[in-house]
């Protein structure tokens, strides 16, 4: 195992699988040294994680130490953003991130109880506070929140918001206008325990939720959010990413500590065609893996929470 000069990062040469939505199950790159930690690139329960494809590079919400850690796609870290409190540029204990994608390039964060908006134009590093959704304290209301988790951005500008503890689901149009909000407490198809994460699937018109502790996927269509199907998942689904142009879905699943590939290419049967990890730290290892999502080369990222780090593979 070899160290980068940062020293936070490890590399570990493993051959990439060239196959379409399946993935080495070593790591290629780890950051951080898998202990809590709060100096440059170490981290303490990472959660959320984004690529900026305008910037190439990773970002990571560094959930306890109340921050935003960026990172160059071969691991080299870059810079960190934001302290602990309420005010506009701070956080407390930030989880999702999410880039719009709409052009503008903006980035979102859910924090306790709100939405962060900044811009990212001037670059990578530079985070411009835009605008807020939500306050400091909870609640049920339109644009409140009650413990927002995952967070995704449409192609048109919207986003959408799992509202874990008010189990819903809300969103928003590109300037945080309340469009609208769906889902109660409860095990129907249209309702959520717990929903943890999001992601679109532009060309099948569907949102995918993880509806935690219900353990299972849950399916809508995008236009009307309408409940198409649910498939049962073991283990707790936390986080969620879609492989591009493809009809893969990536889950982490934080109960059984590993990952899943779905192919969702048929209306009302999802196979899984990949799972990996288990209960551990070594490489490939998981404990209570949460945030994924893949780069611009095809590479999966998950953040590994409680072992204090994220695993590139």
């Amino acid at each position: 195992m070899r160290k980068q000069d940062s020293g936070l990062s490890s590399l570990i040469p493993v051959p990439r699988i060239i196959l379409e939505g399946i993935f080495p199950t070593i790591p290629s790159i780890i950051l951080g040294t898998g202990k809590q930690g709060q100096n440059q690139g170490e981290f303490d329960g990472p959660y959320g994680v984004a690529f900026d494809s305008k910037h190439k590079s990773i970002v990571v919400t560094d959930c306890w130490n109340h921050r935003l850690q960026l990172f160059s796609q071969d691991g080299k870290f870059l810079s960190a953003f934001g302290s602990r409190g309420t005010k506009n540029g701070q956080f407390y204990y930030p989880q999702g991130i999410c880039f719009q994608q709409d052009g503008s390039n903006n980035v979102t964060v859910t924090d306790q109880h709100r939405l962060q908006i900044f811009s990212t134009s001037s670059g990578s590093s530079s985070f411009i506070h835009l605008f807020s959704v939500g306050s400091a304290g909870q609640g049920s209301e339109p644009s409140q929140f009650n413990y927002p988790r995952g967070i995704c951005c449409t192609a048109r500008g919207d986003i959408i918001v799992a509202d874990c503890f008010n189990n819903r689901m809300q969103i928003f149009d590109c300037k945080g206008h309340h469009v609208r909000a769906f889902g109660s407490l409860g095990q129907r198809n249209n309702q959520f325990w717990y929903p943890y994460d999001v992601c679109v699937q532009e060309d099948a018109n569907r949102m995918i939720i993880t509806d935690g502790h219900n353990e299972r996927l849950s399916v809508w269509s995008v236009d009307g959010c309408q409940p198409i199907l649910t498939v049962p998942i073991k283990g707790k689904p936390i986080g969620i990413c879609k492989y591009p142009r493809t009809h893969r879905i990536v889950v982490s699943c934080d109960r059984i500590r590993n990952i899943k590939v779905f192919d969702s290419k048929t209306k009302n049967k999802w196979n899984v065609i990949q799972r990996f990890g288990s209960k551990g730290s070594r490489p490939g290892q998981f404990n209570d893996p949460r945030g994924v999502c893949i780069d611009d080369r095809g590479v999966l990222i998950v953040t590994d929470c409680y072992n204090h780090r994220v695993q590139m593979f």
